[in-house]
C-alpha cells in the first residue's frame, strides 16, 4: 500500500511541479514530460515523447549539454547542473538551468535520467543589466575582508577600463594593495579604516591614494568604503567604490597656484558634530589675513578665532552656527588683530555642504577689505550729513531762461536733486539728465505741451541723484511770453514728496494686504479691536460688527494660560513682533489651532500705536503631524508600540529602575504555531489573529505597562515597578485569556511566555536575552505556558 501511495505521490509531483520535468533514457530521448516543460517549449507535453531534449538546446550549448550527460553516466558526478538556452517551438530562446539526476535501474525498468528545467530568464536579464551598468559606471565596486586590508576579494569588470588591471590580476595576488599603492598612502589609508572601524563603522570612510598602473605611472583614486554586518551587528565584509580623480587633482594643483597669487585666503572650514573645528585646506594667504600658517589650523581652528576681534568673535561664531543649521551661504565682515599688521578688516564668503558623518564643510574665501572699509566710513559720514539735510521739508524754486539756454536753481533745489553747484551744468539738458531715465520722455512732453499751450506745468516725476538715490518730486510752473507771444522763460517750484508718495504706496499695499488669504485684525494699544478683514470672519465666524470694539479675548479657547499671553506681549513690546501657535475659539464654540504673527506699529517717537495680528488655520497640519507621529512610534497592524519606540521606553525605564532601585520585569510572548495559521488560512487571517491577541492582552495591562511588537508574532510587555513573581502571575493571566479566545476559522490559539526581572547593573540586551531564553524554554517544554528566567 505504501509503495502505491509513493507512486501516486511521485506522479502528482511530476505533473504539478513548478519547474519543467522530463524522464529520459541514457541516450537523451524523452520518455515523458510534464506540462511545465511543455509550456517552456511552447508545445504539448505529449509531443515531446521520443524527442531528443538536446535538439531543443541552442546549437552553441549542445556540446556542453552532451558533455554533462556523459560525465553523469560515466560516474564522474552524481548530479549535473548547468545553464543553457532552449529553443521553443516558435523559435524563441529562453535561459534555463538544467539539473540532471540518475534514476537507478530496477528489475522492471532500465536506468534512466530525470531532468529538471528551471526558467532563469529574469535572473539572467538582471545579471546582464547589472553587468552593463557596472561596465558603464566610472566607479569600480569591490569587496574586502575586514581582517586583510591588503587584498580585494572581488572587483567589478570595469576595473580594467579604469585602472588597466584585470580583476583576476588583483584578486589572485595576496597583499596586492600593499605592493601597488604608494607606501605612505597605503599606511595612511589603513590607519583611517582602522580608526573608522574602531569608532563603529558608521556611514562611509572616504580615502584618496595613488595606485600604480601597468604602465608604471601613478593614478590618483578616490575611494568610499562602507561596512556589511551580520545579524549581531558585527562587520563581516567591507564594500568599496573607487574612481579615477586624476584630472581633478591636476585641477586642484592649478587652483593652488591661482590661490597663491590671490589677495586673501581660499579655504575649507569643517565643523565636526562634537564641536571641533578645523581648516582641512587653506591657501598661503592665511598668513597675510590671520598671521598663522595653514598647517597650524589644519586640525584645530582655534588659533584663527584667537585673533578675531573680541567684539566680533561671538557674532562670527553665531553666524557660522546659523549657516550650519540652515545650510545657507555664510557671509560676514569682521576685524582681525593681526600679530604684525595690527587691526584689519576682512570679509568672508562661503557655501556649506553637509557630510554624511554629521559634520559641515564650507568652501570659501576671506578677503582683506581694510582700505574699502576706510573708504566706506568716509562715504557713510557724507551720507549722514546729507540725510540730516533731507530731514527738513523744503520747496525750491527755479527759472528756465530759454533765450540763454540757462537754468537757475535755488539752494533747496540742489539739495532735492542731491547736487552741488559745481557739478551741475545749469542747462535744460542737464536738468533732463537728472530726471529718471524712465520718466524723461513724459517730462519733456509735458514741458513742450506747456510751451505750446496755456503755459501751465503740473507734473509728478522721479529724479535720479548722482549718488543713485531715487526721489519723487512735484513740479509746478508757468511760462512767460513777450509782447509778440514768444516764449521768454518758465518759472516754477519743485517739492520733494518722496515720503508722501511712499506712504500712499504703503497705504495701497496695506489695503491689498488686508484683502489677503490671511486673517487680520488690528487693535489699539489697549487691545480693543479696531478693524478685521473678510478672512477673519471666514475663519472665526465673528463679523466686523461682532469684533470691532471687543477685546481679542472673545476668541480665547482656555488652552493657554495668562502667563502665555503675558510672555507673548512682552516679546512684542521688546522685539516688535511675536509668532507662534495659538488655540482659538470660533464664534460657534469650536476650538482650532492657528499660526499667528503679532506686530507692533510704532509712531515716529517709537511709542506703540497699534498691534496687527495675522493668522491662518493649521488644523490640517496638526492632523498630519499627529498621524506621522503615531506612525513613527506604533505598529500599524496591532497599534502596539513598534520596536524602536519600545526600546526607547525600555531604556528610559531601566535607567529609572536602576536609579531608584525599583523593580521592573519583562514578559516576552510568542504565538504558538503562527506560521501554520498563515500557511493554512492566509496572511489576512493571521493579521486578524495578531490584532485580537494584542487587544486581549491590552485589556489585562495597567496604564503604566507597555506592550510592544518585537517582530513577527513576538511581543514584549514592560512591567514597571513589578517583581518577577507578580509578572509571572500577570503572564499566566494573559496566557489563559488568549487560550480562551475563540477565533473565527482559526479556533483556539495559544501563546508561550518568558519572564525576566531586571537585575541591577545588567545591560538591557542581556535582560532581553533572558526573557527571550525563558520564552523559548516555554516553547521547548510544550508551548502554552509561562517560564521564569531567574
Amino acid at each position: 500500500m505504501s509503495e502505491i501511495c509513493a507512486i501516486h505521490g511521485y506522479a502528482a509531483l511530476f505533473e504539478h511541479a513548478p519547474v519543467g520535468l522530463a524522464e529520459m533514457d541514457t541516450e537523451g530521448r524523452i520518455l515523458r514530460a510534464n506540462p511545465h516543460l511543455g509550456a517552456l517549449l511552447a508545445c504539448d507535453p505529449a509531443d515531446l515523447t521520443d524527442a531528443i531534449l538536446q535538439d531543443y538546446v541552442c546549437p552553441d550549448d549542445r556540446e556542453r549539454c552532451a558533455a554533462r550527460r556523459h560525465a553523469l553516466l560515466t560516474g564522474d558526478c552524481s548530479t549535473s547542473s548547468f545553464e543553457a538556452r532552449l529553443l521553443d517551438a516558435t523559435g524563441q530562446t529562453r535561459w534555463v538551468e538544467m539539473t540532471t539526476s540518475r534514476i537507478p535501474a530496477t528489475e522492471d525498468c532500465p536506468e534512466a535520467l530525470l531532468v529538471a528545467v528551471a526558467d532563469i530568464a529574469v535572473r539572467k536579464e538582471t545579471e546582464q543589466r547589472t553587468e552593463t551598468l557596472l561596465r558603464a559606471s566610472p566607479a569600480v565596486i569591490y569587496t574586502m575582508d575586514p581582517s586583510d586590508f591588503g587584498t580585494m576579494t572581488w572587483l567589478s569588470r570595469n576595473v580594467q577600463a579604469v585602472t588597466g588591471w584585470a580583476p583576476e590580476q588583483i584578486t589572485t595576488q595576496p597583499d596586492w594593495l600593499r605592493t601597488h599603492l604608494a607606501p605612505e598612502d597605503f599606511r595612511r589609508c589603513v590607519g583611517q579604516v582602522k580608526r573608522w572601524l574602531a569608532e563603529g563603522a558608521r556611514g562611509f570612510c572616504r580615502l584618496s591614494y595613488r595606485q600604480r598602473m601597468p604602465s608604471g605611472h601613478w593614478q590618483w583614486l578616490e575611494d568610499q568604503v562602507t561596512a556589511i554586518r551580520d545579524g549581531q551587528g558585527a562587520v563581516v565584509e567591507l564594500v568599496g567604490a573607487f574612481q579615477d580623480v586624476g584630472a581633478r587633482v591636476e585641477t586642484e594643483r592649478h587652483l593652488e597656484k591661482i590661490a597663491h597669487n590671490m589677495p586673501g585666503v581660499i579655504y575649507q572650514y569643517r565643523q565636526h558634530p562634537d564641536g571641533r573645528a578645523s581648516f582641512p585646506y587653506a591657501s598661503e594667504g592665511m598668513v597675510d589675513v590671520y598671521g598663522v600658517t595653514p598647517e597650524a589650523v589644519m586640525l584645530d581652528a582655534r588659533r584663527v578665532f584667537d585673533v578675531i576681534h573680541p567684539d566680533d568673535v561671538d557674532r562670527v561664531a553665531a553666524s557660522i552656527e546659523a549657516s550650519m543649521r540652515c545650510l545657507e551661504s555664510w557671509r560676514q565682515r569682521y576685524r582681525v588683530r593681526h600679530p604684525e599688521r595690527g587691526e584689519i578688516w576682512v570679509e568672508g564668503h562661503a557655501s556649506p555642504e553637509a557630510l554624511e558623518d554629521g559634520s559641515v564643510l564650507w568652501f570659501g574665501v576671506i578677503l582683506d577689505i581694510t582700505e574699502r572699509v576706510q573708504a566706506e566710513e568716509v562715504l557713510h559720514l557724507r551720507e549722514r550729513e546729507l540725510a540730516e539735510a533731507q530731514r527738513i521739508a523744503h520747496i525750491g524754486n527755479w527759472v528756465s531762461d530759454f533765450a540763454r539756454n540757462e537754468v537757475r536753481w535755488s539752494d533747496e533745489v540742489f539739495r532735492i536733486f542731491g547736487m552741488s553747484r559745481g557739478e551741475w551744468g545749469g542747462t535744460h539738458e542737464a536738468f533732463m539728465h537728472a530726471v529718471h531715465p524712465d520718466d524723461r520722455e513724459r517730462v519733456q512732453a509735458e514741458v513742450d505741451a506747456s510751451l505750446g499751450g496755456d503755459g501751465a506745468l503740473d507734473i509728478v516725476h522721479r529724479v535720479l541723484r548722482p549718488d543713485g538715490e531715487e526721489r519723487v518730486v512735484h513740479e509746478r510752473g508757468y511760462v512767460e511770453f513777450d509782447a509778440d507771444g514768444r516764449v521768454q522763460r518758465m518759472i516754477g517750484t519743485v517739492q520733494d514728496i518722496t515720503e508722501r508718495h511712499h506712504l500712499e504706496q504703503e497705504q495701497r499695499l496695506l489695503a491689498a494686504t488686508f484683502d489677503s488669504s490671511q486673517a487680520i485684525f488690528i487693535t489699539d494699544v489697549e487691545g480693543t479691536i479696531q478693524r478685521v478683514n473678510a478672512t477673519f470672519t471666514e475663519l472665526t465666524g465673528f463679523t466686523e460688527e461682532d469684533a470691532v470694539g471687543q477685546n481679542p479675548r472673545i476668541m480665547n479657547s482656555g488652552r493657554q494660560d495668562r502667563g502665555f499671553y503675558e510672555e507673548m506681549f512682552h516679546s512684542v513690546r521688546a522685539n516688535g513682533h511675536w509668532s507662534g501657535e495659538v488655540w482659538n475659539r470660533r464664534k460657534d464654540g469650536r476650538i482650532f489651532p492657528l499660526h499667528e504673527i503679532v506686530t507692533a506699529i510704532r509712531d515716529a517717537s517709537g511709542v506703540i500705536e497699534y498691534y496687527i495680528a495675522m493668522f491662518h488655520d493649521i488644523s490640517r497640519q496638526k492632523e498630519l503631524e499627529a498621524a506621522l507621529e503615531y506612525q513613527a512610534f506604533y505598529d500599524t497592524l496591532t497599534d502596539a508600540a513598534n520596536r524602536g519606540h519600545f526600546e526607547a521606553l525600555l531604556e528610559q525605564e531601566a535607567r529609572r529602575a536602576e536609579r531608584y532601585a525599583d523593580p521592573c520585569s519583562l514578559v516576552m510572548l510568542d504565538l504558538d504555531h503562527f506560521k501554520r495559521i498563515n500557511d493554512t488560512h492566509g496572511h489576512d487571517i493571521g493579521d486578524e489573529v495578531l490584532r485580537r491577541v494584542v487587544a486581549t492582552a491590552g485589556e489585562r495591562l495597567r496604564q503604566s505597562d507597555v506592550l510592544g511588537r518585537w517582530g513577527g508574532e513576538e511581543f514584549m510587555v514592560m512591567l514597571p515597578s513589578t517583581r518577577a513573581e507578580d509578572a509571572c502571575r500577570l503572564a499566566e493571566d494573559l496566557r489563559r485569556q488568549v487560550a480562551a479566545l475563540d477565533l473565527p476559522r482559526v479556533g483556539r490559539v495559544t501563546i508561550s511566555l518568558g519572564v525576566a526581572e531586571c537585575r541591577r547593573g545588567e545591560a538591557i540586551k542581556d535582560w532581553i536575552k533572558r526573557a527571550d531564553d525563558a520564552m523559548y524554554r516555554a516553547k521547548r517544554s510544550g508551548r502554552n505556558r509561562v517560564v521564569w528566567q531567574d
